[in-house]
């Protein structure tokens, strides 16, 4: 495996999407005006209202650049017949999608930090080292299952139809699992409906790493999120062997 392959195309998507505006600047900047706005400025002060959130708006902030990276930009690039032609060049398919989550795990990384420093600052969130790095991992590890799901949409369809699906399902996904608004002050049988959503449990894994959470179940929630990864490898698997043919 020539490496420096992989490493060229990762860079080159990663200055691609900076000179995007209309992809870098809501996904840096949409969560964490949402997070200031909610976490910060709205917030009781010693509610624990921004602690909270930033474990649940740390996931907000994951599954957008994954959903719109992989789903929007490959469908895109299906239309405009960018993908056909790398697919019969010497380039292999591992540094094509590799590119796609290298440049997904900058743009969620620099959000991430984003989020920390403000809920630090201004939100007055203080945890351990070890919390702070454990909140990271998940947050970060978020990006897998959803880049997934959003390869499979941007493979299954293209350009202003993959764009729908993804915005569809990062709202779905940011309400019915309780990204922005707590679970608790929902309906019953919304809660319950929360369970069948994968960014809930993504959610609950991070509350436990701010202390907001029982981590009693905290197996459940992983082996649900590792369901939920499965799921969507295979439905990428798919739709990626259909456009192979």
């Amino acid at each position: 495996m020539n490496v420096a392959i992989y490493l060229r195309e990762a860079r080159a998507e990663i200055v691609r999407s900076f000179r995007m505006p209309e992809f870098a600047l809501p996904t840096l900047a949409l969560p964490v005006l949402f997070y200031a706005l909610f976490g910060v400025v709205l917030a009781r002060p010693g509610s624990g209202t921004a602690g909270y959130l930033l474990a649940t708006y740390g996931v907000f902030a994951a599954i957008g650049p994954a959903l719109f990276g992989f789903g929007a930009g490959i469908g895109y690039e299906r239309e405009q017949g960018v993908l056909a032609l790398k697919q019969v060049s010497p380039l292999p398919a591992g540094a094509y999608l590799g590119s796609k989550l290298a440049a997904t795990l900058v743009f969620t990384a620099i959000v991430l930090v984003m989020l920390y420093a403000l809920a630090a600052w201004a939100g007055g969130v203080a945890l351990e080292r070890g919390a702070w790095a454990t909140l990271f991992a998940i947050h970060l590890g978020c990006v897998l299952p959803f880049g997934l799901l959003g390869l499979g949409v941007g493979l299954t369809l293209k350009g202003g139809g993959a764009v729908a699906v993804s915005n569809l399902l990062f709202f779905a996904l940011a309400v019915l699992g309780g990204l922005w608004i707590p679970l608790f002050v929902f309906p019953q049988w919304l809660q319950t409906l929360a369970v069948a959503v994968p960014s809930f449990h993504f959610a609950e894994l991070a509350l436990m790493a701010v202390g907001r959470s029982d981590p009693a179940g905290a197996w459940l929630h992983i082996a649900a999120g590792c369901g939920f990864a499965l799921v969507c490898g295979l439905y990428a698997g798919w739709a990626w062997r259909r456009v192979q043919k």
